[in-house]
């Protein structure tokens, strides 16, 4: 009987799916220019529980590491959105724009050093996991792939101002929040955890392997 082959894991595709082939990044880095399209703009409103998503650019830098199996990726988006004020209901437009970094290896051939260390010292001691930085400890790469749509939809969400007020609204320290927003931040919060983060280290946790 032929050994059953291992199956090929595929990229699963995101509201703004953007893979790049890491082979095809030359040596000396590739930079990548990203406007996203209505239909786009769309599905991440939809995704990040806002009213509406009007516009969403970005430029990202991909550079190669550890001899190509890590990729760095430097990046800067902008983007204009409208969200429900959590007092009045009211949309609120807001401009949003930030810098990020991300970083990516083939586990299958690389290992970051201060990972395999951590790892190594954990087994050892029975040591609590040290949290890592991301270039110490790397996403893996799908398929030889990374979602660059992905990554910048990630960094837009921790951007995002989760008790939007319109400016007509002055809620003073000892106010509370009207029981509507209480919930819809709760959905929100719920929403955003149903894809697992891969930045989820800019909150102090990152799943281990």
């Amino acid at each position: 009987m032929p050994l059953k082959q291992p199956e090929k894991l595929i990229l699963p595709e995101s509201e703004w799916f953007y893979p790049f082939d890491v082979e095809d990044l030359p040596s000396s880095g590739k930079t990548v220019k990203m406007t996203a399209d209505t239909p786009v703009l769309k599905r991440i409103a939809e995704r990040l529980l806002v009213l509406d998503v009007l516009s969403l650019a970005a430029e990202l830098r991909l550079t190669p590491q550890n001899g190509g199996h890590t990729v760095k990726v430097t990046g800067h988006f902008k983007a204009e959105i409208v969200q429900e004020c959590v007092v009045t209901l009211a949309p609120v437009h807001s401009i949003l724009e930030d810098d990020f970094e991300a970083w990516y290896a083939d586990h299958e051939k690389a290992i970051p050093f201060n990972r395999a260390k951590r790892n190594m010292k954990t087994i050892e001691e029975g040591a609590e996991i040290q949290i890592l930085e991301e270039k110490d400890d790397p996403e893996a790469l799908v398929n030889g792939q990374i979602d660059l749509g992905e990554v910048v939809i990630q960094f837009l969400s921790l951007s995002i101002d989760p008790y939007p007020r319109a400016e007509s609204v002055r809620v003073s320290e000892g106010d509370s929040l009207p029981e509507s927003a209480t919930s819809q931040k709760s959905e929100s919060s719920a929403a955003m955890h149903l894809r697992p983060n891969p930045f989820a280290a800019l909150k102090n946790w990152r799943p281990q392997d």
